[in-house]
């Protein structure tokens, strides 16, 4: 009667021990319909990511050329600016010439009215009085023309002077737009590395995840055969307990008798 239950207990782990192996092979499917899955959603991350980056890269782009584009312009204004008040320096330069040279001519030309004075008084009085008006209307010519030069020169000045500050003040806004681009720049590279140890920690995070699942399945594949190995040994021992009472029973009984 032992026998038949050792034996009954027998295939009964038998059937849990094949049981098992059918659970682990389901679980070894859905392991590796999950890997696939998983798998799956790697590459379609990978993807993403690569279009991110490729519409962040078009877009970096696009707002670094135009930002060129915007610095070309104003280095491009400002040549302009600093080569309009090179020539409003030379012409200020002329004008300076010729007020000098005006200012000699004003200088001789009244000289020689002098000597003409002190000649003319030498002649008639009506001679005097016509060379007189002549050399006050051309005094008078010379002066008009001066006082022109002069309010030229005046304006020319000016304009120098409002050149020049507007030129300062061009070049120290130019200089933040480029340090500002520089800014900007270094904190696109900071995002790039920032985005790419990002994505490496979730990859290696996955992989360590895939790993522990591997070792999980590889320790209850192991820990089968030993479960199954130790049932069949406790039911070797219990039969063989059972032979062994089996046979004393007899002898006891023949030495009772």
């Amino acid at each position: 009667m032992e026998i038949l239950r050792l034996a009954q207990s027998k295939k009964n782990i038998n059937s849990l021990n094949m049981d098992l192996e059918r659970d682990m092979q389901r679980i070894d499917e859905a392991n590796q319909d999950l890997l696939v899955k998983i798998h799956k959603k790697e590459d379609e991350i990978q993807r993403l990511e690569n279009e991110i980056t490729q519409t962040r890269d078009l877009a970096e782009d696009e707002e670094l050329e135009k930002e060129n584009s915007t610095t070309m312009e104003r280095e491009r204004a400002l040549q302009e600016m600093e080569e309009e008040t090179a020539r409003l320096e030379r012409k200020n330069e002329t004008l300076v010439h010729s007020i000098a040279e005006l200012e000699r001519q004003l200088t001789r030309k009244s000289q020689k009215a002098t000597k003409c004075e002190q000649d003319n008084l030498k002649g008639t009085p009506e001679e005097s009085k016509v060379k007189l008006q002549q050399l006050e209307a051309s005094c008078a010519d010379q002066e008009k023309e001066l006082a022109k030069v002069i309010e030229d020169y005046a304006f020319v000045a000016q304009l120098c002077e409002d050149q020049a500050l507007c030129i300062k003040k061009y070049q120290e806004t130019l200089k933040k737009i480029q340090e500002e681009l520089e800014t900007r720049f270094l904190e696109r590279e900071v995002s790039k590395v920032m985005c790419m140890n990002s994505t490496s920690k979730e990859y290696n995070s996955q992989n360590n995840k895939d790993n522990s699942l591997q070792k999980k399945k590889a320790g209850f594949c192991k820990s089968l055969p030993l479960l199954g190995n130790k049932c069949q040994k406790v039911a070797s021992e219990q039969t063989l307990v059972f032979l062994t009472e089996s046979k004393l029973a007899p002898s006891t009984l023949e030495s009772s008798g």
